[in-house]
């Protein structure tokens, strides 16, 4: 059994788009919930360990997600006193950690998805929410935090087709040929 970080790693995690402080906060992450997923993977053994990532991942982004939307209100006030105070161009440097959070653990979610090979309007669907709300009223940021969540959830895709085991044209022939004698 693959711990929570090999796992991430065989599905692309050291490739994600993440900044420094993200990358920091997603293995910090990782290695905090590795111990409950090696427990839920002992429990569910019977379960493929990338369903039960995606499991943890889904549970994780709405769990952030919510925070995030019950203290909006009060990060875009916020904002708007950092730019009556220092400035548009100091206020874009502040960030809160609720939005860090929901952006790195959204990455790891979208690479988990791919892997598993969720259907990618489901995907999209969801990034284009999760940056709608990241980035109200900045079109252009929405739009690249949406490129950056896809980027990651392409990764994955690509993951789960070179982890498939690959088959020859014969093999697959053969293969056709028996199942009509049957």
């Amino acid at each position: 059994m693959k711990t929570l970080q090999q796992l991430l790693n065989d599905f692309g995690f050291e490739h994600l788009p993440f900044t420094d402080a993200e990358r920091e906060f997603a293995q910090d992450f990782v290695n905090f919930r590795s111990n409950f997923f090696q427990t839920v993977c002992q429990q569910k053994a019977d379960k493929p360990q990338q369903d039960l990532a995606l499991g943890l991942f889904t549970h994780a982004i709405q769990q952030v997600f919510d925070e995030f939307q019950a203290t909006q209100s009060k990060i875009s006030e916020m904002d708007t006193l950092f730019k009556q105070h220092v400035g548009e161009q100091h206020a874009k440097k502040f960030y809160t950690l609720n939005e860090l959070e929901v952006k790195a653990i959204a990455m790891i979610w979208f690479l988990c998805q791919g892997v598993n090979s969720i259907d990618f309007s489901y995907a999209n669907d969801h990034a284009t929410e999760i940056c709608q709300q990241l980035a109200a009223n900045d079109s252009n940021r929405a739009e690249s935090l949406r490129r950056q969540f896809m980027q990651s959830y392409y990764l994955g895709i690509d993951q789960a087709h070179s982890m498939k085991p690959k088959t020859s044209l014969l093999l697959t022939l053969q293969n056709a040929v028996k199942s009509i004698f049957k």
